[in-house]
């Protein structure tokens, strides 16, 4: 197998062009098919095998890549690859390879073929024994929130992020080797000293494009490349961690792991001082870690995280809400991190444990000295919820809550359990896997003892994970041992009847935690869906719940098509539609939500939102109600319920002869919505008009508040982002109803001129600061431009309308079409406008 380094991969693909074949071999494993959507991405075709089909190689096999369930020769012969690649766990026998051998066609292993790929941006990449693919994840959805667009490869599945791998070309120029053509200067080092924004600032995600921006304009022409970052799980197990340089790099920890690769710990510290040898920017370590900070401390670019006093981002705990008795999630947990003895700011993170804590400060620390702001990052970080099979909550109710986690070295365990502990569980009960033979023999010791805080322990077999069997080295073993401590312990040779004999285990108030980087995630999976099947769900208690306090006027549907209560007539249902007849209904409805943890979404009249195919989980609640839709007048004043129609609004200022809300006439939403989104239309804009909100709470409390009081900002206000509209009085001036009605014509007719009358969410993108997002869509020639029955409106670039059949899935991908090309031909990240929600 060619010994190729990843400078001659990068040339061979580059050579080879779009369009060429990479074969993976191995291509369902994460690692693996991650590969495949980053050479898809770059407009490789990609072929290759393996045995089993799961959800990696269906993802794939929907990109057009050609993906066999077998090792054959045949297949790789007839695909004609430039190069192929595989994973660590195929033999060098495989017939496939074999077959590459006697052809002649470069064989290089995957991390060789990632670290190629890396050199082509600004390659960040996340190391350590443990947390790595959480904190991956993590950077790379920050990134992702702050409108950095990054490019990534996990080594999991991520829920909140399309794919767990992509590569996203830079804007309008080629990508660079940035090993070969360093930045002459730290990455955005004359940013770190970003003010802080004020309270009118802009929203997170536009702070951090605006670093993103604002390094474009200080950096001189030939000195910034443009060049997305590419986050990147770096593999330390096979010795295939040298074969990265990247620019900034994160290393979490160091541990006497591995060893049926490496002799000793010293053997794996030596790689790890290689490694940061070839980081040539920023390199983030822990400084929890006696070992990197011996190792580091003096290095080059070194900056310490960790909860260490001499840690330059220093860790400081909050304390946060007690536990729930009732196992419901818990609340987020709050942290501070102060850098140089200066408070840089308080940070949220759902992750359970002070290992994800830690991990999160990671993340902060690297974004800080890459010049984002601590407000923006905090904004950023604080939605994550993990990645599959990190913590994974499969199941909550009030009685039980499932996990399933990838946890298979002592310490990974150790760190789990006490995160587990600290949700409040009366017991917890743990199913782990054992994974790989050398493992188990070398850390036997540690094994046997990281269970105590368990109150009921199941060991299966060993999952061997293509190592040969050790004599006298299994699940049986293990189980000796853990009992020679003193702690009971159950073995099952097989995955078969686990779920069912920890199900008959369980009792109310019982956290179950499925560990092992093996195939143990199926009885993980097993048992949640026994679990969902033997009782109401949570959602169907709710529902009982609330039909019995609400009042028959108030209208409550399940499974509501949502599609034609939107503008744009696209979307799946609501699991549960209500429209509550008076402020005490909705506040009923908000403390029913809070107290069985189901999430609602307020609907004004559908304008400006996009919802996706899958619909709404929880609770849709429309204002639509008559007692919510008023319009009364009292002299100049209109006295608005957040429901009532904007045209309406307009319609009843001009039979009462009064002005300045005509613009409202050709706005197609509702007041509250309205006031949420500070809409305008014709050079005004809603809170020009408003005197004085009506608002409540998410525990039902109603306020009042001036429009002088509330903070206001382009296309939002920030105090009903997490705040009810229930309605406001706007401002008129007398005027003749003649004029009136004249100025609402010409509004009108501007509009029927200038706007498409098909179906539309109204503008789909914000306007850049360089050239109107319609004018920029029509330049790019993209008017007409269709994916099924969603068109770019040839009245409007802006637009994206419904030709009657369109679905949300089609619309989603004509708006990455249009981004797509105003980055590739003018340099714009264009930003969208409409509001984005549901299930995919």
């Amino acid at each position: 197998m060619s010994p190729l380094s990843p400078a001659r991969v990068d040339d061979l693909l580059r050579g080879a062009g779009p369009g060429s074949t990479v074969y993976l071999v191995g291509a369902g494993g994460c690692g693996m098919s991650g590969l495949g959507h980053l050479l898809l991405d770059l407009g490789h075709t990609v072929a290759g095998s393996d045995l089993t089909v799961n959800e990696e190689i269906r993802q794939l096999r929907a990109r057009g890549a050609q993906i066999q369930s077998a090792h054959q020769a045949e297949q790789l012969r007839a695909t004609c690859p430039v190069l192929v690649a595989y994973s660590s766990a195929v033999g060098a026998g495989n017939p496939e390879l074999v077959a590459a051998a006697e052809r002649q066609v470069p064989i290089v292993r995957r991390a060789t073929l990632l670290a190629a790929l890396t050199r082509r941006q600004r390659g960040v990449c996340v190391v350590g024994m443990h947390g790595k693919t959480t904190t991956t994840a993590l950077l790379s959805f920050a990134l992702e929130q702050m409108q950095a667009e990054p490019s990534y490869a996990i080594g999991a599945l991520v829920p909140q992020l399309e794919r767990h791998a992509r590569f996203v070309p830079p804007p309008s120029v080629p990508a660079v080797n940035q090993e070969v053509a360093p930045s002459p200067r730290p990455s955005l080092a004359a940013l770190e000293a970003e003010q802080e924004p004020r309270a009118r600032g802009p929203s997170p995600s536009r702070q951090g494009a605006a670093v993103v921006q604002r390094a474009r304009i200080a950096y001189p022409a030939g000195e910034w490349t443009p060049a997305p970052y590419f986050v990147v799980e770096t593999d330390e197990s096979d010795g295939t961690l040298r074969e990265f340089s990247p620019e900034h790099a994160i290393v979490l920890n160091v541990d006497a792991e591995h060893l049926d690769y490496y002799a000793d710990l010293e053997a794996v510290c030596r790689e790890f001082q290689a490694f940061a040898e070839q980081t040539r920017g920023r390199l983030i370590f822990c400084a929890d870690d006696a070992r990197l900070a011996g190792m580091f401390a003096r290095h080059p670019g070194a900056v310490s995280y960790g909860y260490s006093p001499q840690a330059a981002y220093r860790i400081e705990p909050r304390a946060g809400s007690p536990p729930s008795p009732t196992l419901q999630p818990q609340p987020a947990t709050r942290f501070e991190v102060w850098h140089q003895g200066q408070l840089l700011g308080e940070f949220t993170t759902r992750l359970l444990g002070e290992k994800n804590v830690s991990n999160c400060a990671a993340v902060i620390a690297l974004l800080h000295q890459l010049g984002f702001p601590a407000t923006a990052i905090a904004g950023a970080i604080a939605p994550f919820r993990g990645a599959a099979r990190r913590q994974e909550d499969l199941f909550s109710d009030p009685r039980f809550r499932v996990f399933d986690d990838y946890g298979h070295h002592p310490r990974e365990i150790e760190a789990t359990l006490k995160a587990l502990r600290a949700t409040g569980c009366r017991r917890l009960l743990v199913a782990f896997q054992p994974h790989r033979f050398t493992r188990t023999q070398r850390l036997l010791k540690e094994f046997a003892t990281c269970f105590a805080a368990v109150d009921k322990l199941w060991l299966t077999e060993v999952y061997a994970a293509s190592e040969p069997e050790i004599p006298g080295v299994n699940g049986a073993l293990l189980a000796q041992a853990v009992r020679a401590q003193g702690q009971p312990a159950e073995f099952s040779g097989t995955l078969t009847g686990l779920a069912a004999a920890v199900r008959a285990a369980m009792q109310s108030g019982d956290a179950v935690l499925f560990l092992g980087a093996g195939d143990i995630t199926r009885a993980a999976h097993e048992l949640a869906a026994q679990l969902r099947e033997e009782m109401p769900t949570r959602q169907e208690l709710f529902f009982a719940a609330l039909s019995a306090a609400l009042a028959p006027t108030t209208v409550l549907r399940r499974n509501e098509s949502l599609a034609k209560k939107t503008t744009l007539r696209v979307g799946g249902p609501a699991d549960c539609y209500v429209e509550p007849a008076s402020e005490a209904e909705l506040a009923s409805i908000l403390k029913l939500c809070a107290a069985h943890q189901i999430p609602f979404l307020m609907l004004g009249r559908g304008s400006n939102l996009l919802i996706r195919d899958g619909g709404i989980r929880g609770v849709v609640i429309c204002l639509a109600h008559a007692n919510f839709c008023r319009v009364q007048i009292a002299g100049t004043r209109l006295h608005c319920g957040a429901g009532a129609r904007l045209k309406a609004v307009a319609v009843e200022a001009k039979r009462n002869g009064l002005a300045n809300l005509e613009f409202l006439e050709g706005i197609p939403g509702s007041v509250g919505g309205a006031l949420r989104m500070n809409a305008g239309a014709m050079g005004s804009w809603m809170f020009e008009v408003v005197e004085t909100i009506r608002f409540m709470d998410y525990t039902g409390q109603a306020r009042e508040r001036k429009a002088s009081e509330v903070t206001i900002e382009y296309r939002g206000c920030p105090l009903l982002g997490n705040h009810i509209a229930l309605g406001a009085v706007l401002k008129g001036e007398p005027a003749p109803r003649a004029s009136v009605e004249q100025r609402m014509q010409a509004f009108s007719q501007k509009r029927w001129t200038s706007q498409p009358a098909a179906s539309s969410a109204g503008c789909i993108f914000k306007n850049p600061e360089a050239i109107p997002a319609g004018k920029l869509i029509d330049e790019l020639g993209l008017k007409g431009t269709r994916v099924g029955g969603a068109v770019v409106s040839d009245v409007h670039g802006n637009f994206i309308v419904n030709d009657g059949n369109a679905t949300a899935k089609d619309v989603l991908a004509l708006i990455e079409i249009i981004k797509q090309r105003a980055r590739a031909a003018r340099g714009i990240d264009l930003e969208t406008e409409v509001e984005i929600v549901g299930e995919g």
